[in-house]
């Protein structure tokens, strides 16, 4: 049951362009802008500012899983179903390098500090150097896909989830010095650590949303019942008040970071919501965020009290 009726989100705009499920989403806060992709294979800039038509930056022949902004350059990490990375060029608008990165699908792309992970349907997971676009280290965590990574910069270090129902927690240079076993029933979709570093939350195809207490070990302090389906992306607020969590039946729901507590469902009837499984949800700001769905669409929203 929701808990705090005050807290509303407002829709701002539905953009359409994706002529198939958009599966990958990437944001650059400082400069408004958003990228997609998905199914297609279309990599698509949008800028939150204009409310009109994307930009086509690229057209893969294959379909687009994963997309990473570069902080501290202007380029596109692309991770696709085949298990390729294609590293794009915005300011010369052209590929300037190609990985055979993983032997399956990618699922996820991450960066903390001038390093770069990337997670395969191969059980891998890879760092690269951003300085020198190479590959530094690979290692192979699971038989299992690692569909999802969550990077620690308050403690340097990082976790992964994996369809073998396990999070791995690494350091920096991928060396694994926890395994959360059966964390979830099945597949970990999403991961997200708070703020500060100390807990980090994460969600399956079990439906279930679990939140992780590092401070000591590791200890699971919340498990909530989160949606009726898969929870396929969360994503804490810049300022971190909210927790966003998305899912395959088709809602949003925002979360008091503080205590966990439900304090709004958002969905097709009640806020013209996805008609569709929602794949991913990030933040664009303080008080707005961006959603993406297998109906083909993103949509913009802005949250308010």
């Amino acid at each position: 049951m929701e808990r705090n009726m005050r807290v509303q989100a407002k829709q701002l705009a539905v953009y359409s362009g994706h002529t198939g499920s958009v599966y990958a989403l990437a944001v650059d806060e400082t400069a408004g802008l958003i990228y997609t992709s998905g199914a297609d294979g279309l990599v698509i800039r949008w800028d939150i500012k204009i409310f009109g038509e994307g930009k086509l930056l690229a057209k893969l022949a294959e379909a687009v899983h994963c997309l990473h902004i570069e902080l501290g350059q202007n380029r596109l990490w692309i991770g696709t179903a085949k298990g390729n990375v294609h590293v794009l060029d915005l300011n010369e608008k052209q590929e300037i390098k190609l990985f055979a990165a993983h032997s399956l699908a990618l699922f996820d792309i991450k960066q903390l500090g001038n390093t770069v992970y990337s997670a395969g349907g191969d059980g891998c997971v890879v760092k690269y150097s951003v300085n020198e676009l190479r590959i530094e280290k690979v290692v192979k965590l699971s038989d299992k896909s690692i569909r999802c990574l969550a990077l620690n910069p308050i403690k340097q270090n990082m976790a992964a989830g994996s369809s073998d129902a396990s999070i791995y927690l690494l350091s920096e240079n991928l060396e694994m010095y926890e395994e959360i076993k059966d964390a979830h029933e099945s597949t970990v979709f999403s991961l997200v650590f708070t703020l500060d570093g100390s807990s980090l939350i994460s969600g399956g195809r079990d439906a279930m949303m679990q939140v992780w207490d590092l401070s000591n070990g590791v200890t699971c302090k919340h498990k909530i019942a989160a949606h009726n389906l898969h929870v396929h992306s969360l994503s804490v607020q810049p300022a971190g008040k909210y927790l966003l969590s998305s899912s395959m039946d088709k809602t949003i729901k925002i979360w008091d970071l503080g205590n966990y507590s439900l304090l709004r469902v958002m969905d097709k009837q009640r806020h013209h919501a996805h008609v569709n499984a929602i794949n991913k949800i990030a933040w664009v700001s303080p008080n707005k965020f961006v959603s993406i769905s297998d109906d083909r669409s993103l949509m913009l929203w802005e949250l308010h009290q």
